[in-house]
C-alpha cells in the first residue's frame, strides 16, 4: 500500500494534458475534455461513459470501479468523487505571462486556466480510481462497494450537469467535491441567485430631455433600494460562510442607441448571496417585495428575470465524512481542523439536496480560481492524492 505523494510524472502528465484541452464556459466547450477523460479511462481498463444529458453537445463523463452504483439493492458503501470539466474563459492571453492553455510546469508549479479550478482535482480523482481499482470489488479485492467518478459539465454557469448525473443513477452514499480548498474541509457553501432587473423610461432626444424619462435617472431609486437591502442583509451571518449580500454587478443603458438619445430602458444584474438556511423562495419573495416598494414609493416600473440560481448547501460540520478528511488533512498536509465553509457556490448543493452528505475538499488555493496566471503546486496535488486514497480505503473497508 503506497500512500506517499504520487510520483510527479503520473500526476503532472495527466494534469498538464487536462489543462491543454480548452473547455471554456461560456460558450461550453466541454466535449473535447469529456472525450479525453473517457479515452484515458478506457486505456486504464476502466469503463467510462459519456452522458449526453442535459446537453448532447456538451457531454459529461461518469466512471466507476466496484459495484454498479445504479443497483438499488446495494448494501455496500458508494463514494462519489465529483469534479467539473468546464473552466471560465481565459480572457486576453496577452495578460498572461504564460499560454493559458499551454500546461506549463515550472519548478513543480503548473500554470494555466483550470490548473487550480479544477483540472488538477480531476486528475487526482482519476488516478485514485485507477490506483484503487485492483482493491475494489471482485474476489481479489479487499474493499467493498463502489467508487464513482464525475466529470460534470456547466458548473461555472449553473448548468445542471451534476444534477443530471445523479438523476441518471450515478450517485452514492456520500460525495467529495474536489474544489481547491488547500485541504480545508468545507461542509457549507453559500448559494447565489442572479436576476436581470429592467427599468422602464421613455426615450427622447438629449436636446429635449424633458420630453422623455431617462431610464438611468429612473433607476436611481432602485439602486438606492438595493443598497438599503444590502445593508440589512449584512446583519445576517452564518458562522462558517459569512454574510449575505445583494450587489449590482452590471448596469447597462443606452449602449445600442444614438449617443444623443436618452435611454428608454436600463438593465442591471443583481447578485444575491444565499446563506445556508435561506431558501430560494424566501429570497425571491424579498426581491419582489423590494421592487414593489420601489415602484410604490417612486413610480419606477421594473421587470424581473431569473438568470441563474445555485442553492446553498450545508451538512453537519461533525459528519463522519468531514471528520475523516479533516483528520487526514491535518495529519498529512497540516491543514486546519476547524469547521469551515465556502463563500462561493459549488455542486455540493446537488448532493445535499438529495440527502447525500457531501464535502468540498481538494488541493490548490481557492484564491487562484478564475485569475490571470492561475496555477497550482503539483507537490500539494501529490499529497492530495495520497490523502484521498487513504480516505477511500477507510470508507470502503467498512
Amino acid at each position: 500500500m503506497d500512500d506517499s505523494p504520487h510520483p510527479p510524472d503520473d500526476l503532472t502528465d495527466l494534469a498538464v494534458d487536462l489543462v491543454r484541452v480548452p473547455t471554456e464556459n461560456p460558450p461550453g466547450d466541454e466535449r473535447p475534455g469529456a472525450e479525453f477523460v473517457a479515452d484515458w479511462f478506457a486505456e486504464q481498463g476502466i469503463d467510462a461513459r459519456l452522458v449526453e444529458s442535459p446537453d448532447p453537445d456538451r457531454p459529461q463523463v461518469v466512471a466507476w470501479v466496484g459495484d454498479d452504483p445504479r443497483d438499488a439493492e446495494l448494501d455496500t458503501p458508494t463514494l462519489v468523487l465529483n469534479g467539473h470539466l468546464d473552466v471560465v474563459p481565459a480572457g486576453d492571453p496577452d495578460e498572461w505571462s504564460r499560454d493559458p492553455f499551454g500546461g506549463v510546469v515550472e519548478e513543480g508549479v503548473l500554470y494555466g486556466r483550470g490548473s487550480a479550478d479544477m483540472k488538477t482535482g480531476l486528475a487526482v480523482a482519476m488516478l485514485t480510481l485507477r490506483d484503487l481499482a485492483p482493491e475494489i470489488g471482485d474476489e481479489a479485492g479487499t474493499l467493498d462497494g463502489s467508487l464513482v467518478f464525475h466529470a460534470a459539465m456547466g458548473e461555472e454557469t449553473g448548468a445542471p450537469g451534476t444534477r443530471m448525473l445523479l438523476e441518471e443513477g450515478y450517485g452514492g452514499d456520500m460525495a467529495v467535491v474536489l474544489e481547491p480548498t488547500n485541504f480545508r474541509v468545507g461542509t457549507s457553501a453559500k448559494g447565489v441567485v442572479t436576476y436581470r432587473v429592467g427599468v422602464s423610461g421613455s426615450a427622447s432626444h438629449a436636446s429635449r430631455p424633458d420630453q422623455g424619462v431617462n431610464a438611468i435617472d429612473a433607476a436611481r431609486p432602485l439602486l438606492a433600494g438595493i443598497e438599503d437591502y444590502d445593508d440589512r442583509l449584512r446583519e445576517r451571518e452564518d458562522s462558517l460562510v459569512g454574510r449575505a449580500y445583494a450587489t449590482v454587478t452590471e448596469f447597462e443603458a443606452g449602449t445600442d442607441s444614438n449617443m444623443a438619445v436618452l435611454p428608454g430602458r436600463a438593465e442591471l444584474l443583481l447578485d444575491r448571496r444565499i446563506l445556508p438556511g435561506e431558501t430560494f423562495e424566501e429570497v425571491e419573495d424579498e426581491i419582489e417585495a423590494l421592487l414593489a416598494e420601489v415602484e410604490r414609493d417612486s413610480g419606477v416600473e421594473t421587470d424581473l428575470t431569473l438568470v441563474k440560481h445555485y442553492s446553498s448547501a450545508g451538512i453537519p460540520a461533525d459528519s463522519p465524512l468531514a471528520e475523516r478528511f479533516r483528520t487526514l488533512s491535518a495529519e498529512m498536509a497540516d491543514a486546519p481542523r476547524e469547521p469551515w465553509g465556502l463563500e462561493a457556490a459549488t455542486d455540493a448543493r446537488e448532493f445535499v439536496a438529495r440527502g447525500t452528505p457531501a464535502i468540498i475538499w481538494g488541493p490548490g488555493e481557492l484564491a487562484q480560481a478564475h485569475t490571470v496566471d492561475e496555477h497550482i503546486d503539483l507537490r500539494d496535488a501529490g499529497v492530495g492524492l495520497a490523502i484521498l486514497k487513504r480516505a477511500v480505503r477507510g470508507i470502503l473497508s467498512g
